[in-house]
């Protein structure tokens, strides 16, 4: 009997979430081969228990850790997290075609048109391609604004979307985000995914002129970084030169800006320098 009370709650719980979250069970099988949509219904209704190892990778096809969700421990990367390995390495290859191969045509569940955004983005990223429609991006927008909460998954949906995203939404959704109980969590949880979501938030408002909430985001980062932190207080220090630019465009913060993209070429950090000579270039355009 106790272990039936104790299935009971798993199930419902995870019920709960799957449907807070927005998921079908389809959604979730489709993230791991050991899991089917029988298997999840049965579970949900009570009927079988999941192994641990099908528990588990229930729990991360809602692009969920399992600290996220429940005091379990995750021992395997999540159907994300290998789908992030390999679209970095296509992006770092900036090969095209591998990044319009991982798309899946005529997307009809929740994951597919999620990931197909994330590679759409990268695609943007690299290659300046626009393939997202506007359906797509209104399901993004609508799909982000209607959280119960938000994930590790969610930020870093949301950071690696944000040139998808037109920029009013960007606003409201950022401050929705920053306002968000979750925060705190998440960033004790992944404080590295948060920062970096941070960072691309600063550096959106920067391009798109929202001066005030740039300023928001700087001291907040200012106050989230630490000594260990080289890379994004590097990135951080580039943005708030551009950020001056943007409002005074003298000779003495461009030189300055300049010395900045020498040094990193100089240690060979050349991807942040393409990627900050790109930003700059645009500042200069708009």
């Amino acid at each position: 009997m106790k272990k039936e009370l104790i299935g009971q709650h798993i199930w419902d719980y995870y019920h709960q979430v799957r449907r807070d979250r927005g998921y079908s069970m389809g959604d979730v099988a489709i993230s791991n081969p050991y899991l089917t949509t029988s298997q999840l219904s049965r579970f949900e209704s009570g009927q079988n228990m999941l192994s641990i190892d099908r528990f588990l990778a229930a729990v991360s096809g809602l692009n969920m850790t399992t600290s996220e969700f429940f005091a379990l421990r995750d021992n395997q990367p999540s159907y994300y997290q290998r789908f992030s390995q390999k679209m970095m390495l296509a992006v770092m290859a900036k090969d095209i075609l591998a990044l319009k191969a991982m798309l899946k045509p005529n997307a009809k569940m929740k994951l597919d048109k999620l990931y197909n955004l994330l590679v759409k983005a990268a695609i943007l990223d690299v290659s300046g391609e626009k393939l997202t429609t506007s359906c797509e991006k209104a399901f993004l927008g609508t799909y982000l604004l209607l959280l119960p909460h938000w994930t590790v998954f969610d930020v870093n949906l949301f950071s690696a979307c944000l040139d998808i995203l037109d920029k009013t939404e960007v606003y409201a959704l950022g401050q929705d985000m920053l306002a968000s109980n979750s925060l705190a969590t998440l960033l004790s949880q992944n404080a590295e995914a948060v920062k970096k979501a941070l960072l691309n938030l600063y550096l959106f408002f920067i391009t798109r002129q929202y001066v005030s909430w740039a300023v928001h985001i700087q001291d907040l980062l200012e106050q989230l970084l630490t000594e260990w932190d080289m890379a994004e207080k590097i990135s951080l220090h580039i943005a708030k030169n551009f950020l001056v630019y943007q409002q005074e465009k003298t000779p003495e913060i461009l030189t300055e800006i300049q010395g900045d993209f020498a040094t990193l070429e100089r240690f060979e950090v050349v991807g942040m320098a393409k990627r900050f000579r790109r930003i700059f270039d645009q500042l200069n355009q708009d």
